[in-house]
């Protein structure tokens, strides 16, 4: 790694319900989920360059997941910037990294040697 904000490949989910709300997100028959993501080229371009101008503009640091809204007419609407995701092996952070070819064991080892890098605590 060279320090720079890297951005894995987007995971994305539709749902048949109404809103991707808790039963859809814990009943895998109500959702398909695609990594990398099968939208449209130019809206996951789009998509990364605003995730990483959030990384930059708060000050993250480590790991940041950011979470959008896409229409099927192409609107993208910010949703939150997560600076804790969950960690667990088949969660959406360890899918995303797997598919840009970064093992589990290899991901905790990033995030672990992230925290020794910062150059000053900003509260």
């Amino acid at each position: 790694m060279d320090g720079r904000p890297r951005t894995l490949p987007m995971w994305d989910v539709a749902t048949s319900r109404e809103f991707y709300d808790n039963q859809a997100k814990r009943d895998a028959l109500l959702r398909t989920e695609h990594c990398p993501s099968v939208l449209p080229e130019g809206l996951i371009a789009g998509m990364g360059q605003l995730a990483r101008h959030v990384f930059r503009l708060i000050g993250a640091h480590g790991v940041l997941r950011v979470d959008f809204l896409a229409t099927p007419g192409g609107w993208v609407t910010l949703l939150e910037a997560n600076t804790l995701p969950g960690l667990p092996p088949r969660g959406n952070l360890a899918t995303m990294a797997r598919a840009d070819g970064i093992g589990y064991p290899a991901l905790i080892r990033q995030l672990v040697l992230s925290a020794f890098t910062k150059p000053a605590y900003l509260p």
